[in-house]
């Protein structure tokens, strides 16, 4: 064979090593675009089950609207992967997600981090979460093999594929306020003024049938003194006939309460208007006496109601109302009692009203002064008509009259919330200055100031409806409610 025919037969060889390897690039390629291309297909597939997996289990945390069953989920999620990616259950044994959520309910049993959240529970709603939290669910599917046919010519086994998918289901919580009109006025003691309005030092007060509010927003540097008590003083309240406890506070509590004797604890409240604003005052137009009784100087004298100067010593009050323009003095064991009765305590120029700012008729009782008075009742009104404006009101001050009605001693009102002094007593301008120990009295007491001077003093205070100003009033009661709803997929 010459050489050039020797070259030929090489080169033919050389022809079948090239096509040998054209045949493995062309596996490779078919590798490439046929098994590779169904890889991405089972990719597909599996990341539309991961979401469909992912939103079923957010439809469950949803529909426990506010209780998280994280068994359902579970169960939800394996069964939708089942369904969809014919994943069996036994394939989340052990399954990890390196970026699974803080909470993965399936952990303790199955050691499985694929289902995974952020928390394990709903936050109560309260005021510190209104608006929205999210609660996302994140699904990572076991991986699965996807059958190669053409890579395994090249070396290559069976192509691996998962998919991930994190739904985000959202809590909404609103503040719902309730208005609810009932009776009674919005507190036993109301104090309406502003400065230093409320202080008890030693005293010692129980009121039943209602609550405190200090309208005052005073404070002065560090003195938080709108409402203050001495270390020994006391403001409690206590539950009357199954009824709530009521509350202490105003619109700066507890910022401007001083001292550690209030039962309950000082809370914010909102400003009471005065709730007695429109009950007419006696005077000019009025149905208010315009006969002058006189001075009821004389010991157990028995008065009939109209304008006096003074009143002073021991009376008894036939029913109807008693206008005062200088005031009532008590000492000693004077007594003054009287049922159906209301005190209207005006100024020198009646029935002119009093000037803004000026200091008119007043209460002073010392030593045993005792007062046993209840305020005018409905069938009062049919009998005397005009007492009808101030059935319930026992004490009645000018809206201007800053007068301070002291009562002093010991025993004062006798028989205390029974068959002693009951009545709405009302001082809109003026101070409520209480001493000594045994006041007891079904009243509410709607003041511009309230003292408790000299003496450690002891009254009890029990509202009661039936003998006070008739009134209602507006109470708003505030929860907090939430929606839940699975917002979809999320990144």
């Amino acid at each position: 064979m010459t050489p050039a025919a020797r070259f030929r037969h090489d080169e033919r060889g050389v022809v079948a090593v090239m096509m040998a390897v054209m045949m493995v690039l062309m596996l490779g390629v078919l590798a490439l675009v046929l098994d590779l291309g169904n890889a991405r297909q089972a990719r597909r597939q599996a990341q539309n089950g991961a979401d469909a997996a992912a939103l079923a289990g957010g439809e469950t945390i949803e529909a426990g609207n506010g209780t998280i069953v994280w068994s359902a989920v579970v169960t939800q999620v394996k069964d939708y992967a089942l369904v969809n990616d014919d994943i069996p259950k036994s394939a989340w044994a052990g399954c990890s997600d390196p970026y699974a959520l803080d909470y993965r309910p399936d952990f303790t049993d199955n050691g499985n981090t694929c289902i995974s959240a952020d928390f394990s529970s709903w936050p109560t709603p309260s005021a510190t979460n209104v608006g929205s939290t999210s609660n996302r669910l994140r699904v990572r599917l076991p991986l699965t093999s996807v059958k190669s046919y053409f890579a395994k010519a090249i070396g290559n086994s069976d192509l691996v594929t998962g998919a991930a998918a994190t739904t985000k289901v959202v809590m909404t919580v609103q503040q719902i306020t309730t208005l609810e009109t009932v009776a009674g006025g919005p507190c036993a003691l109301c104090i309406l003024g502003n400065g230093y309005t409320l202080d008890g030092q030693n005293g010692d007060v129980t009121i039943t049938g209602g609550g405190v509010i200090v309208n005052s927003t005073y404070a002065d540097g560090s003195c938080h003194c709108a409402a203050s008590l001495n270390p020994n003083g006391h403001v409690t309240l206590t539950v009357q006939d199954g009824g709530e406890t009521g509350t202490i506070g105003g619109p700066n509590a507890p910022d401007n309460f001083s001292g550690s004797g209030f039962f309950p604890a000082p809370t914010h409240q909102d400003p009471v208007a005065d709730p007695l604003a429109g009950v007419p005052q006696c005077g000019t137009g009025s149905t208010c006496p315009t006969n002058t009784g006189g001075n009821g100087t004389l010991k157990k004298a028995t008065l009939s109601p109209g304008i006096f100067s003074t009143i002073s010593g021991s009376h008894l009050l036939n029913p109807g109302i008693y206008v005062i323009t200088g005031g009532i003095s008590l000492s000693g064991s004077d007594l003054l009692e009287g049922d159906g009765v209301m005190l209207y305590f005006a100024c020198s120029n009646y029935p002119a009203s009093c000037a803004s700012g000026e200091t008119g008729a007043g209460i002073t009782a010392t030593g045993n002064g005792a007062i046993r008075l209840t305020a005018p009742t409905a069938d009062d009104c049919a009998g005397d008509p005009s007492v009808c404006p101030y059935v319930g009101l026992l004490s009645f001050a000018d809206r201007n009259n800053q007068a301070t009605q002291t009562w002093r001693g010991n025993g004062t009102n006798e028989n205390g919330a029974v068959s002693g002094l009951s009545g709405t007593i009302y001082m809109k301008s003026g101070q409520m200055d209480l001493r000594g120990n045994g006041f007891q009295m079904a009243s509410q007491i709607v003041v511009d100031r309230f003292t408790m001077n000299g003496n450690p003093s002891t009254v009890t205070i029990a509202y009661d409806l039936s003998k006070n100003y008739d009134e209602t009033h507006t109470v708003g009661t505030t929860s907090y409610g939430a929606s839940y709803d699975n917002n979809g997929l999320s990144g």
